[in-house]
C-alpha cells in the first residue's frame, strides 16, 4: 500500500472521527482485535521464509523479547517522572512497546529492501506484538489484583505459558492442515483452509486463556513451510493472490477506524506525558537498533541496517486497541488512552515518512558501495 494511501485513508478516518468523536472506538477495538488482526497476522507470517528467520534468529529474539521488556521498562520510567502511577506507567510502556505489525508490513511493501532485512523487521513487528500483548495482560492483571511475591510469580509464568501454548496450537493445527491438504492442490481449498486455520488458531488459543497472536504467527510460518514440499505452483499463487487482496483491503479498514477511533480533541490533554512517551519511544528505539541488534548480529552488523531497523518503529492499531481494551475500572485509564493517541498518530505518520526515505538512502549507499 503507497505511503500517500495509508495517510490519505488515516486522515479520512480522522475527519469521520472529528464528526462522530468516540463513536468508533469500540467498533475499532472489536475489529481489530477478533475481525481484521488474525488474517492480517496470517497474511504477514504466510509471506515470512523459516529459515531466513531462523539464520536470523539472534536479532528477530533479541528485538521481541529484551527488545518489548527495554522499551517497556524505559517508556514506564519517563511517564513516571511526568506523573503517572507506576502500574499504569508501565501498562503504558508495554502498549507502545510492540512496533505495529499492520503497519510495519503495509510500508514495507513495495520498498527495496533486502530479504534478511526485511524479514528481520516484520518477524519483529509480529513477535514482539506478540510478547507485548502477553505482557500487556500480564501487566493488567496485576494492577487489578493485589500484589505479592506469590502473585508476581504466577503472572510471570502465566505469560511464559501463554506464549510457548500459543505457539504449540499453531504448529500442532499447521500440521494436521498439512496433512488433510496432501495432493489436495485445488486453489479453493487451500484459500479455505488457511482462512479457516487462521481463524481457528487464533479463537481457540483466546478460549484457552493463551496468545493468539503467537498461534497464529505460528500456524502461517509452520504452514507455509508445510506447503511449500506439497501445493502446485498454481495453487500457491492463488492463494498468494487471495491474500494479498485480503489484506489490502483488511489494511484499508484498519487505517480508516484508526483514523476514526482517535479522537483528535484529547490530544493535548497529557502534554507532559505525551512529550515523555514519545522521547522514551524514540530512547528506547535507538537502544534497540543501535546496541541490542549490533549484539545480536555479531560482524554481520551493517549500519544502513541499524537505520532501517531504527526507523521501523510505528506504533498503530494494536496499540490504540489495547488502550481501548483496558478495563474501566483501571486507575489512569483515561490518561493512558489520550497519551496512546499522540504516540500512535505521531509515530504513524512520522514513520510514513521516515522509513522510505531512510530505505531509499539505504539503497543508495548501497548501489555507491557496489559500483
Amino acid at each position: 500500500m503507497p505511503i500517500w494511501a495509508i495517510l490519505s485513508i488515516v486522515a479520512a478516518g480522522a475527519i469521520v472521527g472529528l464528526f462522530e468523536p468516540g463513536r468508533f472506538s469500540h467498533a475499532f477495538g472489536v475489529a481489530t482485535l477478533y475481525v481484521f488482526l488474525p488474517s492480517l497476522l496470517f497474511e504477514a507470517a504466510w509471506n515470512l521464509d523459516a529459515r531466513i528467520m531462523l539464520a536470523n534468529w539472534r536479532p528477530v529474539l533479541g528485538l521481541a523479547v529484551p527488545g518489548v521488556a527495554i522499551t517497556t521498562a524505559i517508556v514506564a520510567a519517563a511517564v513516571w517522572i511526568g506523573g503517572f502511577p507506576l502500574p499504569a506507567a508501565l501498562i503504558l510502556g508495554a502498549i507502545v512497546s510492540a512496533t505495529d505489525p499492520i503497519a510495519v508490513v503495509a510500508i514495507f511493501r513495495g520498498l527495496a529492501v533486502p530479504v534478511a532485512l526485511s524479514t528481520i523487521v516484520q518477524s519483529e513487528a509480529l513477535l514482539n506484538d506478540a510478547t507485548a500483548v502477553v505482557l500487556y495482560r500480564s501487566l493488567v492483571l496485576a494492577a487489578v489484583s493485589a500484589l505479592s511475591v506469590g502473585s508476581v510469580l504466577r503472572i510471570s509464568a502465566f505469560a511464559v505459558v501463554s506464549a510457548a501454548s500459543g505457539i504449540l496450537i499453531g504448529i500442532a493445527l499447521a500440521v494436521a492442515i498439512a496433512h488433510l491438504l496432501v495432493r489436495r492442490n485445488i486453489a479453493a481449498i487451500q484459500i479455505w483452509a488457511t482462512l479457516g486455520g487462521a481463524y481457528a488458531a487464533y479463537f481457540a488459543a483466546e478460549a484457552l486463556h493463551v496468545s493468539g497472536i503467537f498461534a497464529v504467527v505460528a500456524f502461517g510460518v509452520a504452514l507455509r513451510e508445510a506447503e511449500r514440499r506439497t501445493i502446485s505452483v498454481q495453487a500457491a499463487e492463488e492463494v498468494g493472490r487471495f491474500w494479498d487482496v485480503t489484506a489490502l483491503v483488511a489494511n484499508g479498514c484498519v487505517f480508516f477506524l484508526t483514523g476514526a477511533a482517535i479522537q483528535i480533541a484529547r490530544l493535548a490533554h497529557e502534554p507532559y506525558a505525551a512529550v515523555a512517551a514519545l522521547a522514551g519511544v524514540l530512547a528506547a528505539r535507538l537502544v534497540l537498533a543501535y546496541i541490542l541488534t549490533p549484539a545480536a548480529l555479531g560482524s554481520r552488523a551493517n549500519r544502513s541496517w541499524l537505520h532501517v531497523i531504527r526507523a521501523a518503529g510505528v506504533r498503530g492499531a494494536l496499540s490504540l486497541a489495547l488502550a481501548l481494551a483496558l478495563p474501566v475500572t483501571l486507575a489512569f485509564r483515561a490518561q493512558i488512552i489520550d497519551v496512546t493517541f499522540v504516540v500512535v498518530l505521531a509515530t504513524l505518520f512520522s514513520s510514513a515518512f521516515i522509513v522510505p526515505r531512510t530505505v531509499r538512502a539505504f539503497a543508495r549507499a548501497n548501489a555507491s558501495e557496489g559500483s
